[in-house]
């Protein structure tokens, strides 16, 4: 059976841990000069958790799940609230009755309507239809905040400078690719178009996007494979009916979705340091 613990398994606590082994072998080594095969060894293992902690602090979401599942560990959270090895669901028995919760994360590319206001009509309708077409109850959260305008202009202007970039190294080749031709104007009448928006006054929005979906069943794995299911069921709906990626959350990335829905970053300083 898996072990169940009290306290957050986490990236902070593995980085901990790792500078903690760091210092402690780096101390060894300095202090034991006589010991030269002792001194090789935590000089080893020093470096080895240095670049450990280093992989964590890049790709912690990546390599926490890993770790959790090689050794079989379980997070037990307050309110009774259980992360299995594989952290890609929340699960909660509740009178013998397992409630299985996934997060996944929505990424628009774009907006469907940019410069065409014509267009946003449709792609409500499509909306519309999509939620419509999904037989079980989930959460789509949108947290938005006021991105910082400087910074926000200088990445459009980069951005804009990349594309045309591009733009004329394909029109100086001898025979230019009509598709990717009209790719880059594309692009650089796009990042014109928010230069333009922005020089009007319109501050820009920053978005982050997930959903959440429940199921339930008389086991831990049926609730879990249902909700499983349901997810599937989410993802291919919505990419196929929206210009949308949808994308599994697991890790720190599934925790943060579930403690935002009892409190959100106060400051979008905070909320970008979170994510």
């Amino acid at each position: 059976m898996p072990l169940g613990i009290k306290f957050g398994m986490n990236e902070r606590t593995l980085i901990a841990v790792c500078i903690g082994i760091n210092l402690l072998c780096t101390l060894l080594s300095l202090s034991l000069p006589n010991l030269g095969q002792f001194r090789l060894v935590a000089t080893f293992v020093s470096v080895l958790s240095a670049i450990f902690s280093l992989l964590i602090w890049k790709v912690g979401f990546i390599i926490l799940p890993f770790i959790t599942r090689f050794l079989k560990v379980s997070e037990v959270r307050v309110g009774g609230f259980e992360i299995p090895p594989s952290q890609e669901v929340i699960i909660k028995n509740v009178g013998g009755i397992y409630y299985a919760t996934m997060y996944v994360f929505c990424r628009f590319y774009e907006s469907a309507a940019v410069g065409v206001e014509e267009q946003e009509a449709p792609y409500m309708d499509m909306w519309e239809r999509a939620v419509a077409s999904v037989n079980f109850p989930f959460k789509f959260c949108v947290m938005t905040y006021i991105e910082d305008l400087v910074k926000f202009r200088e990445d459009v202007e980069t951005n804009r400078a990349a594309a045309q970039l591009k733009l004329g190294r394909e029109r100086e080749k001898p025979r230019p690719d009509a598709i990717t031709l009209d790719k880059w104007d594309r692009e650089v009448a796009r990042q014109n178009e928010m230069l333009a928006r922005l020089s009007s006054g319109e501050k820009p929005l920053g978005t982050i996007m997930y959903c959440m979906t429940t199921a339930v069943g008389v086991s831990a794995e049926a609730a879990t494979a249902t909700v499983k299911s349901q997810v599937n069921e989410l993802k291919s709906t919505f990419s196929n009916a929206l210009n949308i990626e949808v994308l599994n959350l697991f890790g720190e990335d599934m925790k943060k979705c579930f403690e935002w829905d009892v409190a959100i970053p106060p400051s979008p300083k905070d909320l970008k340091a979170s994510i």
